[in-house]
């Protein structure tokens, strides 16, 4: 109950922000060179400040992080939509740009951590990477060179990598909901969440 007040009050910015973030597509693997084709998407609530925020690599032969991003200075769009390309990123890629960084991530099987200070908040494992699994749930297929893994439902997260996302199409700058979730009612949906997701660990 006290984090849900806390939600609805705006008050406890570490928990209203780990609740309002999540992975929403990621491609890895380019045709030919990736760094002009790969690009990661965050969702979350429009003008919230990701100080503090981090993106982080994982090495599917080892577990150990490769690369990590601070997401400082970056500020989640209008749309609710964060879409990260590389400096090499082709003209239609860099023209949806919001933010540039190295989010080539290896071709897998791999993981995309996204973190708040030291804190997991949602990780995309793609292909199996047997005991250095470092996703949620089972790990999402690999998706063919050119593919994105793109989430189902947008800004939903069972914790399931295999049932979140599916791969296809890639569609930096778009996603299965067009019309942007007004802040408040996205927080309140997120506190919703994190209630069920409480009381499903306590019983």
């Amino acid at each position: 109950m006290k984090q849900f007040l806390c939600v609805l009050l705006l008050g406890c910015s570490a928990t209203a922000q780990s609740a309002s973030v999540s992975i929403h597509e990621v491609l890895y693997d380019g045709i030919g060179s990736d760094a002009d084709d790969v690009f990661t998407e965050l969702s979350g609530t429009p003008g919230l400040s990701l100080d503090g925020w981090l993106l982080k690599g994982v090495n599917g032969s080892n577990g150990d992080t490769y690369r990590t991003l601070a997401l400082d200075g970056v500020v989640i769009p209008d749309d609710g939509i964060l879409v990260i390309a590389t400096t090499s990123a082709n003209a239609t890629l860099a023209a949806l740009t919001d933010w540039i960084a190295n989010v080539d991530w290896q071709n897998g099987p791999d993981a995309v951590q996204l973190w708040f200070g030291e804190t997991l908040i949602d990780a995309l494992q793609y292909g199996d990477a047997g005991t250095f699994n470092a996703g949620e749930g089972q790990f999402a297929w690999l998706a063919a060179a050119g593919e994105s893994l793109s989430r189902n439902a947008y800004g939903f997260d069972s914790d399931d990598n295999r049932a979140d996302f599916s791969a296809g199409i890639a569609t930096p700058g778009a996603g299965p909901s067009p019309v942007p979730v007004p802040a408040a009612l996205w927080l309140l949906l997120s506190a919703l969440g994190s209630a069920a997701m409480l009381r499903k660990q306590t019983t």
